[in-house]
């Protein structure tokens, strides 16, 4: 057998060596490709944001699944929680620049098997705007606007915070966070009601259906 393969050798000597070269390479060639798409997941909370939640039913890092070298993606996936789990990644922002403004925060997220159980906010204390993600669709883009209003007395702090939260089981993926500052134009068909005021006396409910 051995002496059969050494002839053959001999006989196709050229022929041989180019093929195995071809082979090699191809191999190496998938190698890399496999290595390159074969990152690991990267625990941990993105710096500049906080956690929120019961944060030992949830992995939260970026997914190189997902993701591109100019576009990282972050995934928030449930491990083993429970209906009333929640876990939330939050980012309290200093609203001094963004007085009288509109805020619009833009995103570009994905949901798998999150039942709706899911919202993307910006909020402050006096008001607050938000969005679920579809879930089991591919890629969307969200775009959630809120007008931030120069502080009227000193009891409003004068900061607004972004969040994503997860409830229950799921897993929810987000890229590409924009935060913009745009003019404010009042909705002409909007009604504005009496302020809110503090100190009054309260009584139970009472004359409902206008007899007295």
């Amino acid at each position: 057998m051995r002496r059969k393969l050494f002839i053959f050798i001999q006989q196709h000597g050229e022929d041989v060596v180019k093929h195995w070269k071809i082979i090699v390479t191809a191999a190496l060639i998938a190698g890399g490709m496999n290595f390159s798409f074969a990152e690991e997941f990267k625990p941990g909370v993105p710096k500049g944001w906080q956690l929120w939640g019961s944060e030992s039913k949830y992995e939260i890092g970026i997914d190189p699944a997902e993701s591109t070298p100019d576009h990282p993606a972050l995934l928030i996936a449930s491990k083993n929680a429970s209906a009333s789990d929640t876990l939330a990644l939050t980012q309290d922002i200093d609203g001094t620049e963004w007085q009288d403004q509109q805020i619009e925060l833009s995103l570009w997220v994905k949901a798998m098997g999150a039942k709706k159980k899911n919202r993307i906010w910006i909020r402050h204390n006096r008001s607050w705007s938000a969005q679920t993600i579809g879930d089991g669709q591919d890629w969307q883009k969200i775009v959630i606007k809120a007008y931030f209003p120069k502080p009227a007395d000193a009891q409003y702090d004068n900061h607004f915070d972004i969040g994503i939260v997860l409830g229950a089981e799921g897993k929810i993926w987000v890229r590409d966070l924009k935060l913009e500052r745009k003019p404010y134009a009042p909705d002409p068909s909007k009604i504005e009601i009496p302020a809110f005021r503090s100190g009054l006396p309260a009584f139970p409910p009472r004359n409902l259906n206008f007899t007295e």
